[in-house]
């Protein structure tokens, strides 16, 4: 009866299986990136702003991705990317900060079937700010800082070759001297892969 029961369940876990295509991948994504950050009090005093807080409606802009990756086995993939927003987000009567990344992140799949699959991705950002002054009390000035990041995603695979994925990506919090340090960063991004 064990016997039975043992090759029943290879039997089921064999018409499930999905055979996945190892090897190296670039891919490229665009999306929109959301910066919700929030001017330190002595800037905001210094620059006599008393909302020191993005708006929601002016948090948001366009961004790209572009990064190879590659696939070790079914469950488990590395990338690394560059990721640019798009227009800097302006907190006004303050300034404007922009930013860019350089990333790696490890992906855990989970393949559902031939073509789709589900993942989730931890990632590690060396992210480079630059803040850009709207009034003469605050100095323009760039810097740089170190986030981790978490995400969720999807892929379609159109054949051997190509696939469509989505995900939403955390990238970290930028902390930047003098301006802030309570700047979450998140993405919204689709985007294709192609396999060598």
């Amino acid at each position: 009866m064990k016997k039975l029961i043992i090759a029943t369940l290879f039997a089921a876990a064999g018409t499930t299986a999905f055979a996945a295509d190892t090897g190296t991948y670039a891919f490229g994504n665009l999306g929109v990136s959301a910066n919700q950050w929030t001017l330190k009090d002595g800037s905001a005093a210094k620059a006599g702003v008393s909302d020191k807080k993005v708006k929601n409606d002016d948090a948001t802009s366009g961004m790209f991705e572009v990064g190879v990756g590659q696939r070790v086995n079914d469950n488990f993939a590395v990338e690394g990317s560059y990721l640019s927003h798009g227009d800097a987000t302006e907190l006004k009567g303050a300034g404007k900060l922009d930013y860019d990344a350089f990333r790696v992140a490890a992906l855990g799949i989970i393949p559902v079937n031939d073509q789709f699959e589900v993942y989730g991705k931890v990632s590690a950002n060396h992210i480079r700010s630059k803040f850009t002054s709207s009034t003469t009390a605050l100095q323009g000035s760039k810097d740089s800082t170190f986030g981790m990041g978490l995400g969720v995603g999807a892929n379609y695979k159109l054949n051997k070759q190509v696939s469509l994925r989505a995900e939403y990506d955390g990238i970290g919090n930028i902390k930047h001297k003098e301006i802030t340090d309570t700047a979450p960063v998140g993405a919204l991004k689709v985007g294709m892969t192609y396999r060598f």
